[in-house]
C-alpha cells in the first residue's frame, strides 16, 4: 500500500513537469538505427513502422541530444540516410527515398501507376505499405486511404509490396496503369505478443506451455458466454457443460486434468485482476481481445492459486488514430431446440412391456381388450390405475407425449454496440451489450437477461507516464420456476396414459404423482439477480530507458439478490375433487450476498540488452488482495395469499415459522513475486520465477510457509546456422520446465478452519434425565495444515515450416501433489470430526498436441487445425481413507478420481443347465431364473462378493470398470474463404468417457415407473433368447432383488460416451468495401450459424442422453442446438 501511495505521489509531480512533452534524450555513438529507435520508443511511446529490408543499409548514427524536440532528433538521425520518415498519428513511418532512375542511351517508356492495397480477407485499405520497383531504388508508400502513386521505368516492371505482418508480394505491371493488390497476413508466430504473468512476451521467447486464442475465435462462435466459446479452443483445457438452463454457470473446468481431490478450478484474471470461473460467464464476449492459458511452470508466478493453471483475459482497447470514432454493432438472433430428450415408451409400448413383465413372473398378462382400447384411444375410466392380475387392468387408454407437453422451441438474442476512438495521447472503448436467453419449458417463467457496460480508457499523461483504466458493470438476471428441477425429473415419471388436465381443465394429479406442468406453472418463481461493478486503474511510470514501474489498484463489488416463492398447490382428481394440497403451508425464501474484493499491487519491469547477443528481463513486485463477504437469508411461512409474498404478510405468531441466518467473513492474500529472464542470441532462453504467498486461511505460523519457484529453459534450434542452412524450419524450439504451484482453494477448508470448534447445548448419554453438557470438542484443528503444493514438470517442442504455414506443437506433462489434504481415519470412539492433513498424494500425467495449416491460393484461403490432449491421474496415497463401493467412487487409493467399480458381465442365462450351475454361487438371488444376468466369480471363491474378505486375503469380484473423466479430448477448426464468402466448421469431441447412467430411467426394472422406449424389444423373453438386456421384472411383485441384481454396476451397464460433435458451423458474407462505403459503412458481415447441430455417439442409450451431460440422470435441463442469424457492422 505504501508503494502504491509513493507511486501516485511521483506520478503527480511528473504530471506537472512533463504533460504532453515530446522531447527526448538520445545518446548514441556509431549505434545502429534500431538501437536509436528503441531509445525513442521507450521515451515517447511512438510506434515505428518500417520494413527490415528498407533499413538494411542504414548508416551508423552518432547523436548526443538532451531534452531536444523529437523532430529535431529524428532529422539528425535520418540525415544522409537512404530513406526518410514521416509522422502520422503517433506513428513514425520509415520509407525509401525516391530516386530518379539512371538514364542510358535507350529510349525509356515510363509509366505512371496508381493503385490501392487492401487486406485480402477484410478488404480494408492498408496504410504505409512499402511499394517498390524490383531492380531499382524507386519506391513509395500507400497513403491514409491505402492508395499509392509511382512511376515505373517501363510496362514490364515488377512491383514489390511489403508490410509488417503481411507476406511480401510481387506484382507484374504488364502495362497496367491501375492496380489493386490484396496482401495476405503472415502467420509468423514468433512476432506475436503473448500476455504472461505481469507483462508480455514475444511468442518466440516463450519457454513454457502457453496457449492463446484471439477475439476472432469468439466472433465465429455466437454463444451465450465466453466459457462456451473457449470449449475445445485450447489444448489441455477441458470444459464440460452441466446444464442447458438459461443463465447457468455450471461447467466442469480443468486445465490438464486433476491436481487434487479438492478444488480444481483455474485462477482467472481479467486485465490482471484475479477472479473466479464465474466471472467468465458474465463478461461480455465481445469485449475480449484475447485469452491466454498458462499451463505449466509459467503459472508459478501466481503461486498459491496456480496449481490448476491460470487464465488471463485481456479486454479490447480503443483505437489509436485521430479522426471520427468507429462504431461497431454486433447482433445475433437464434432459434434453439433440445439436442436430446428422454424418449419414453408410449401407452401401447408400455402396456406391452408391462404385459411382458407380468408373464416373466408367472402372472397372466392383460386381456386383449386393453390393447384394443389403447389402439382406439378410448376414453378413460375415473382414476383406475395399473392393477396386476387377470381381471384388473389399466383404466386409461390415451397417450400423452410429456416431452411435447413440457418442452418447446425457444429463442435467444445478443446485441452489442461498441464505440472506439482516440487521439495522439489517448484511446477509448465504450461497449454496451445485451443478451436474452429464453428457456425451452412451456410453463412458468424461464429466462435469463444479461447486461454489460464497459469503459476502457488509456491515456498518456506525459512521455513517461501512461494510465490504463478498465471499468465495467455487469448484471445477470435469471428467472425460473421454483420447482424446475423436480418438474424436469417428473417429466420422465409421468405415465404415458396420464392426462395433463381433468375434464374441468384443472391440472390433474394422478394417484399422488406430481404433474410437471402444474409444478412449473403453479409452484412459484425463483429470481436470482447478480450485479457486478469493477474498476481497475494501472499506472506505468517509465523511470529510465528499459525500466518501468507499475502500480495497480482494483475494486470489485458483487451484489447477489435471490428469492424463491413456494405457493400452495391444489391437485385435483379426474372428477374435479381435491386430491391433496402440496407446499402447505406456503413459504418464501429471500437472501442477499455482498462481496467486496480489493487489490493493490506494485511491480517493476526492466529490460536491458548487452550488445547484440544478450538480453535480460527482470520483473518483481508485491500485491495484497482483500475480500469481505456478507450475507443473510430469511424464510417466511404461511403467507395470507399465494399472490403476495412480502414478509410482513407471513405468519409471525410462531417462532418456528421464521428462519434467519447470516454470515460475515474476511480473507486476505499477500504476495511477493519475481521473475528473471535471460536470452542469448534468441537461441538460449532461461526463465526463473519465484513467489511467496501468505494466506489468512491458515494458522498464523503456516501462512507464509510456502515459496513457489519455477525454472524454464528453451533452446531455439532454428537460430543455429546448421539448421538455417537446411532452409526448412521457420521455428524449431525445445522447451523444458519445472515448477511448484499451490492450491489454497480447497473445498474442505473453511476460512477459519485452523480454529477448533466447540459444540454446546448437548447432553451426557448416561443418566435419567440426561445431564446437560456445557461443551464438547466438535472439530479439532491442525496447526500444521497448510496449502497443497503441486510439482509441475513439462517438456515440449514447437515446429514451424513452409513459411509458417504448417505449425506443430507437442507437450508432455507430469503433475504431482505430495501435500494433498485428506481426512485421516480415526476410531469411532474419537467422538469428533478429525481435521484434514497434508498426507495425500496424487499424480497426473498427460500430453497435448496441436497441428495447424494455413494458406491462400489466389482468392481462395483456407486453414485447418487439429488439437488433441489427454491426462490420467492416480491416487497414490490416501492414508487409510479409501472409499469402497459399487458404482461411481470419487477416491480409492491406486485408482483415478471418479472411478467406476462393478462386476464383470458374463452373459444372460439362456438354458436350465446354465441356471443350475450359476445357482451354485453364493450371493445370487434365490429367485434368479432364465433371462437373468450372470457375473463372473473373479476371485474363484464360489461366492459373488463385493470387495471380498481382506482378513482371508480375498479380493472380491468387483473390479475397476472405467473412469468418468473425459479422455482424449480433441477439436478441429476448418476455415474456408473465397472472396467475400467464408465458412468455418468447428468440431469437438471426446475419445473416451465411461458412464453408468443413474436414476429411475437408467434401467427398466425400477418399481413400475415408465421406461425408456430404447429398451422396448431389447429385453430377454423366450422368444428373444439373444436379447441385449435381461428380462423385464416389474417392481412390487417380490422380484425387486432380482431386478436390482440384473442391473448392478457392471460391464453391461457401463457406457462409453465418446462423441464427435459439430459444435459450430458458420457461413458468412462480407459486403464489398466499395458497397459498404456507398451506404456509409466501413464494413459489414452477415452470417448464418448453427451450434451443436450434429453429434455422433454410441453410448447415449439410443440418443436419450447428451454425451456432454455430466449428471447422468433424468433431471438435467436439456442442452440445445441453436440456429442463428448474425450481423456485424462498422461505421
Amino acid at each position: 500500500m505504501r508503494l502504491t501511495i509513493f507511486l501516485l505521489v511521483v506520478t503527480f509531480f511528473q504530471i506537472k513537469a512533463e504533460v504532453y512533452s515530446q522531447t527526448v534524450t538520445v545518446k548514441a555513438n556509431n549505434a545502429s538505427l534500431t538501437e536509436v529507435i528503441a531509445q525513442i520508443r521507450k521515451q515517447t511511446k511512438y510506434d515505428f513502422l518500417y520494413n527490415n529490408a528498407t533499413i538494411k543499409n542504414a548508416k551508423p548514427i552518432t547523436v548526443n541530444a538532451k531534452d531536444q524536440d523529437l523532430k529535431k532528433v529524428l532529422d539528425q538521425c535520418f540525415a544522409d540516410q537512404p530513406f526518410e520518415y514521416t509522422i502520422k498519428s503517433h506513428t513514425v513511418l520509415i520509407t525509401p527515398r525516391p530516386q530518379m532512375p539512371v538514364q542510358n542511351n535507350k529510349i525509356i517508356q515510363k509509366l505512371n501507376i496508381t493503385g490501392v492495397v487492401k487486406d485480402s480477407i477484410t478488404s480494408e485499405t492498408l496504410i504505409g505499405v512499402s511499394v517498390g520497383v524490383e531492380g531499382t531504388n524507386l519506391g513509395t508508400v500507400t497513403d491514409l486511404n491505402g492508395v499509392f502513386h509511382i512511376e515505373v521505368p517501363d510496362a514490364s516492371s515488377v512491383l514489390t509490396f511489403s508490410y509488417i505482418g503481411y507476406q511480401t508480394q510481387k506484382v507484374p505491371v504488364n502495362g497496367r496503369a491501375n492496380i489493386e493488390v490484396k496482401l495476405v497476413k503472415t502467420d509468423n508466430k514468433l512476432d506475436e505478443v503473448v500476455v504472461v504473468g505481469y507483462g508480455t512476451r514475444a511468442k518466440g521467447a516463450i519457454t513454457g506451455a502457453i496457449s492463446t486464442v484471439k477475439s476472432d475465435v469468439f466472433e465465429n462462435r455466437p454463444v451465450n458466454n465466453s466459457i462456451e466459446a473457449l470449449q475445445g479452443a485450447i489444448p489441455g483445457l477441458t470444459i464440460t457443460k452441466a446444464s442447458g438452463q438459461p443463465g447457468s454457470s455450471t461447467y466442469g473446468f480443468q486445465v490438464r486434468g486433476y491436481s487434487s481431490i479438492n478444488g480444481n478450478a483455474p485462477l482467472v484474471l481479467i486485465d490482471g485482476v484475479p477472479g473466479n470461473i464465474g466471472i467468465l460467464s458474465t463478461i461480455n464476449t465481445n469485449d475480449i481481445a484475447e485469452v491466454t492459458v498458462l499451463k505449466d511452470a509459467a503459472a508459478a508466478i501466481y503461486g498459491a492459486r496456480a496449481a490448476d493453471g491460470v487464465i488471463l483475459v485481456t479486454t479490447k482497447r480503443g483505437g489509436s488514430k485521430t479522426g471520427a470514432p468507429e462504431v461497431t454493432y454486433t447482433g445475433n438472433f437464434g432459434v434453439k431446440t433440445p439436442t436430446y430428450l428422454r424418449q419414453m415408451q408410449n401407452t401401447l409400448q408400455y402396456a406391452e412391456f408391462m404385459d411382458e413383465g407380468l408373464r416373466n413372473v408367472g402372472i397372466n398378462g392383460f386381456p386383449q381388450e386393453v390393447f384394443d382400447k389403447i389402439k382406439a384411444n378410448a376414453a378413460p375410466d375415473l382414476d383406475q390405475g395399473w392393477n396386476y392380475g387377470v381381471t384388473n387392468y389399466p383404466g386409461f387408454y390415451g397417450y400423452t407425449d410429456w416431452n411435447k407437453v413440457i418442452y418447446k422451441n425457444s429463442t435467444q438474442q445478443l446485441h452489442n454496440i461498441a464505440v472506439s476512438g482516440g487521439g495522439n495521447n489517448s484511446n477509448y472503448l465504450v461497449s454496451v451489450g445485451y443478451n436474452r436467453d429464453n428457456g425451452i419449458v412451456k410453463f412458468g417463467d424461464n429466462k435469463s437477461d444479461r447486461y454489460n457496460i464497459r469503459l476502457n480508457y488509456d491515456f498518456h499523461l506525459s512521455d513517461k507516464i501512461s494510465v490504463q483504466t478498465r471499468t465495467n458493470f455487469d448484471n445477470l438476471a435469471n428467472v425460473n420456476p421454483t420447482l424446475l428441477g423436480s418438474a424436469l425429473t417428473n417429466v420422465t415419471r409421468q405415465f404415458p396414459y396420464q392426462p395433463v388436465y381433468n375434464p374441468l381443465g384443472e391440472f390433474y394429479g394422478y394417484q399422488g404423482y406430481e404433474g410437471p406442468a402444474q409444478y412449473l406453472e403453479q409452484g412459484g418463481t425463483s429470481k436470482d439477480n447478480l450485479s457486478r461493478f469493477a474498476t481497475n486503474v494501472k499506472i506505468d511510470y517509465h523511470v529510465l530507458p528499459g525500466l518501468t514501474l507499475t502500480g495497480q489498484t482494483a475494486f470489485r463489488f458483487d451484489y447477489d439478490n435471490y428469492s424463491a416463492t413456494n405457493p400452495t398447490i391444489t391437485r385435483y382428481n379426474y372428477a374435479g375433487g381435491i386430491q391433496d394440497i402440496r407446499n402447505n403451508p406456503n413459504s418464501a425464501y429471500y437472501s442477499n450476498n455482498k462481496l467486496l474484493n480489493k487489490l493493490y499491487q506494485v511491480y517493476f519491469d526492466y529490460n536491458k540488452g548487452f550488445g547484440q547477443d544478450h538480453k535480460i528481463n527482470l520483473t518483481g513486485g508485491a500485491s495484497l488482495e482483500q475480500t469481505r463477504n456478507e450475507g443473510q437469508s430469511i424464510t417466511g411461512y404461511n403467507f395470507v395469499s399465494n399472490d403476495i409474498f412480502t414478509l410482513n404478510l407471513a405468519d409471525r405468531t410462531k417462532a418456528a415459522y421464521a428462519n434467519f441466518s447470516g454470515l460475515i467473513n474476511n480473507q486476505a492474500l499477500g504476495s511477493y513475486f519475481g521473475r528473471l529472464s535471460y536470452s542469448y542470441k534468441n537461441k538460449y532462453i532461461l526463465d526463473l520465477t519465484a513467489r511467496a504467498d501468505g494466506s489468512s486461511k491458515f494458522a498464523p505460523e503456516k501462512r507464509w510457509s510456502a515459496v513457489f519457484p519455477s525454472a524454464a529453459f528453451a533452446y531455439n534450434l532454428s537460430e543455429e546456422n546448421f539448421i538455417k542452412s537446411m532452409h526448412t524450419f521457420d521455428l524449431l524450439k525445445l522447451r523444458v520446465s519445472y515448477g511448484k504451484m499451490g492450491n489454497q482453494e480447497i473445498g474442505n477448508l473453511g476460512l477459519y478452519d485452523y480454529i477448533p470448534l466447540i459444540s454446546i447445548g448437548g447432553t451426557y448419554p448416561l443418566g435419567s434425565p440426561n445431564a446437560g453438557l456445557p461443551g464438547a470438542s466438535a472439530s479439532p484443528a491442525s496447526s500444521n495444515r497448510t496449502w497443497e503444493t503441486i510439482e509441475n514438470k513439462n517438456i515440449g517442442i514447437d515446429v514451424s515450416v513452409l513459411r509458417s504455414r504448417l505449425n506443430f506443437s507437442f507437450d508432455y506433462f507430469n503433475k504431482t501433489n505430495n501435500d494433498m489434504l485428506v481426512n485421516i481415519a480415526v476410531p469411532a470412539t474419537y467422538g469428533a470430526t478429525p481435521p484434514s492433513t497434508n498426507q495425500g498424494k496424487l499424480v497426473t500425467k498427460g500430453f497435448e498436441t496441436s497441428v495447424t495449416w494455413k494458406d491462400q491460393v489466389n482468392d481462395f484461403r483456407y486453414s485447418i487445425s487439429l488439437q488433441l490432449s489427454d491426462s490420467k491421474n492416480n491416487l497414490v496415497e490416501l492414508k487409510n481413507t479409501d472409499s469402497y463401493g459399487e458404482g461411481l467412487v470419487k477416491t480409492r487409493q491406486g485408482y483415478p478420481i471418479y472411478s467406476y467399480f462393478g462386476y464383470v458381465y458374463d452373459g444372460i442365462i439362456k438354458t436350465q443347465e446354465q441356471l443350475d450351475a450359476y445357482k451354485q454361487l453364493q450371493g445370487v438371488p434365490s429367485r434368479i431364473s432364465l433371462g437373468d444376468v450372470m457375473y463372473k466369480d473373479v476371485d474363484g471363491d464360489g461366492k459373488l462378493t463385493a470387495f471380498g474378505d481382506k482378513t482371508k486375503g480375498l479380493s472380491g469380484d468387483m473390479v475397476y470398470l472405467g473412469n468418468l473423466t473425459p479422455r482424449y479430448t480433441f477439436s478441429s477448426n476448418i476455415n474456408l474463404g473465397y472472396k467475400q464468402f467464408d465458412l468455418s466448421v468447428f468440431l469437438q469431441g471426446v475419445g473416451k468417457r465411461d458412464v453408468i447412467y443413474e436414476g429411475n430411467i437408467s434401467r427398466p426394472n425400477t418399481f413400475y415407473w415408465p421406461t425408456l422406449a430404447y429398451y422396448y424389444g431389447k429385453t430377454w423373453t423366450p422368444e428373444r433368447p439373444d436379447a441385449q438386456y435381461p428380462r423385464y421384472l416389474p417392481g412390487g411383485l417380490g422380484y425387486d432383488d432380482v431386478a436390482g441384481y440384473d442391473y448392478r454396476a457392471s460391464s453391461l451397464t457401463l457406457q462409453n460416451v465418446a462423441y464427435l460433435r459439430f459444435k459450430v458451423i458458420t457461413l458468412g458474407y462480407n459486403l464489398p468495401v466499395n458497397i459498404a462505403k456507398a451506404i456509409k459503412m466501413k464494413s459489414a458481415r452477415i452470417y448464418l450459424s448453427g451450434q451443436d447441430l450434429f453429434t455422433i455417439s454410441k453410448g447415449t442409450l439410443g440418443g436419450n442422453f447428451d454425451p456432454e451431460d455430466g449428471y447422468r440422470n433424468e433431471g438435467t435441463y436439456p442442452f440445445n442446438k441453436v440456429y442463428s442469424l448474425g450481423l456485424n457492422v462498422k461505421f
